[in-house]
C-alpha cells in the first residue's frame, strides 16, 4: 500500500524497497534517497533505536504503523522520525509526513499525536524520581548539554551537525555520552529526562551550553524530485 500512495504523488519517486529491515538499510545506504518509509513492523525486528537507524542511513525517516501507543510514538519521534503515520490514513497522511520530512519539519497522523499528547501528560502527572536539573547541568559537559537541547527541541543529528559545526560522528559520540551519563537506553530517554528534570523547555528558543542552560511488511523510499 505504501508503493501504491507513493506512485500517485507526481512530486515523489520509489527508488527501491525490502522486505526486512536489513534489506531496507542496505536499499537506502546504496540509493541515498531523501526519505525513508519503514513499516513499524519492519523497525521492530531490529535492536537499534530510532535514533541509531536514522544515523546508519542518513535519510528521514518515516514511520508506517497499524496503531501506536503514545509511548511508541513518543520515543520514535524524539529518537529523531520526521513522521509517524497510521496505515490507515496512508492517502491523506503520506504525502503530508513526506512534505514535512523534506522540509525538515514533522508530521503525526491526528490520532497518534493525541496518544502522544495524553503519553506526555501522564509523564508529567506521575511522580518523577530521576535526575533533577542541577543533576543534567553537572553530569554534562558544555558542548553536551548543547546536544541534549537540541535534541530535546526535535533537531536530527545532520541538524545538529550543521549548528554546532562539527561533524555527524562527534554528534553520535556526543549523544553516547550522554546516554552513559544520565544513565538511559536510547535518545527518547534522554528526552524525556531533559523535560521532566526541567533542563529544556520548549518555551526556550536557542540552546544553551553554559552551566546555567535551562533546562503490511516492507518498505518504500520515497526520492522527491
Amino acid at each position: 500500500m505504501i508503493r501504491k500512495v507513493v506512485d500517485n504523488l507526481t512530486d515523489h519517486d520509489v527508488v527501491g524497497e525490502g522486505e526486512s529491515l536489513g534489506q531496507a538499510t542496505d536499499s537506502v545506504r546504496q540509493r541515498r534517497p531523501d526519505v525513508l518509509v519503514l513499516s513499524s513492523t519492519l523497525l521492530a525486528e531490529g535492536p537499534q533505536t530510532v535514533g541509531e537507524l536514522i544515523d546508519r542511513t542518513e535519510a528521514a525517516l518515516v514511520v508506517v504503523a497499524i496503531g501506536g501507543s503514545g509511548s511508541s510514538v513518543w520515543h520514535g519521534m524524539s529518537g529523531g522520525a520526521s513522521g509517524y503515520v497510521l496505515r490507515d490514513r496512508l492517502p491523506n497522511d503520506l504525502p503530508q509526513a513526506l512534505g514535512a520530512a523534506e522540509a525538515g519539519n514533522a508530521f503525526v497522523s491526528a490520532p497518534l499525536a493525541r496518544q502522544m499528547i495524553g503519553y506526555l501528560a501522564d509523564c508529567f502527572d506521575n511522580g518523577y524520581d530521576g535526575p533533577s536539573r542541577s543533576d543534567v547541568i553537572r553530569a554534562l559537559l558544555p558542548r553536551e548539554r548543547e546536544t541534549l537541547q537540541r535534541l530535546a527541541g526535535g533537531e536530527s543529528t545532520g541538524e545538529i551537525a550543521e549548528a554546532m559545526s562539527v561533524t555527524t560522528a562527534t554528534v553520535r559520540a556526543y549523544v553516547s555520552r550522554i546516554l552513559r551519563k544520565l544513565r538511559v537506553r536510547s535518545r527518547g530517554e534522554a528526552v524525556v529526562v531533559a523535560y521532566r528534570s526541567r533542563f529544556y523547555s520548549p518555551r526556550r528558543t536557542h540552546p544553551e551550553a553554559n552551566p546555567s542552560a535551562g533546562g503490511g511488511h516492507g518498505t518504500a523510499r520515497a526520492l522527491h524530485r
